[in-house]
């Protein structure tokens, strides 16, 4: 069953809401689900770095919240339930194109494009690590040494971080030129074609529905 984007924006909205309502045995389930798609659509090296990186921000969260006084039942919700809101965002980069985010969020969210291309940014991600990569193993080659104290580390990884700028900025300037000569405007997205919304889709849309209405048929029902 294909959704369309903007289902998928839908879902992921709606979960950074249910994580509030649901009780806390429904929210874990959520995150097995999640976690049992992400690995589904794209289990390779890079998503099991970002999964392990979500993991330990979360634990890094609990333990601030125990060291600030919380009980330790809030602290484990609390991180559980923003693990799940970050792993919603997760999976909706890893099951849609960052074009179709953006133009559903133009066409069914009425967002500025401007705005809305500010997203497909995220691609350029994996490319600015690389290059980092690549600056880092030159700056080695000529006698980069990172060995120290906090400080003396901080002021070596400058000669990295310099040439790593300037690099990405001399791209962003070469993506601006090269928009510019497309004519990148408001017409951008609309010159692409449209997602119309299927029998998955709004049956997905339901189900969103029920769970977001349920503190209020569960006062309902009891």
């Amino acid at each position: 069953m294909s959704l369309t984007a903007f289902t998928k924006i839908i879902v992921t909205l709606a979960i950074t809401a249910w994580v509030f309502i649901l009780p806390v045995e429904a929210v874990a389930t959520i995150l097995v689900l999640e976690l049992a798609l992400l690995l589904y659509i794209k289990h390779d090296r890079m998503t099991m770095a970002a999964i392990g990186g979500l993991a330990v921000f979360t634990g890094m969260m609990i333990l601030l919240q125990l060291l600030f006084g919380s009980p330790l039942s809030v602290a484990l919700i609390g991180g559980l339930r923003m693990l799940v809101m970050t792993m919603a965002f997760l999976c909706l980069l890893a099951a849609t194109r960052i074009q179709d985010i953006a133009k559903s969020l133009v066409d069914r969210f009425h967002m500025p494009c401007e705005y809305a291309f500010m997203l497909t940014a995220l691609r350029f991600v994996p490319n600015f690590l690389t290059d980092s990569g690549i600056t880092l193993d030159a700056q080695s080659c000529r006698g980069y040494s990172n060995r120290g104290n906090i400080i003396k580390r901080f002021l070596a990884y400058l000669v990295v971080i310099r040439p790593l700028v300037m690099r990405a900025v001399a791209k962003s300037e070469t993506l601006a030129l090269s928009m510019e000569l497309k004519g990148f405007g408001s017409n951008t997205y609309k010159n692409m074609p449209s997602e119309p919304l299927g029998l998955g889709d709004f049956l997905v849309l339901l189900l969103v529905a029920v769970l977001s209405t349920y503190p209020f048929w569960k006062a309902f029902l009891g």
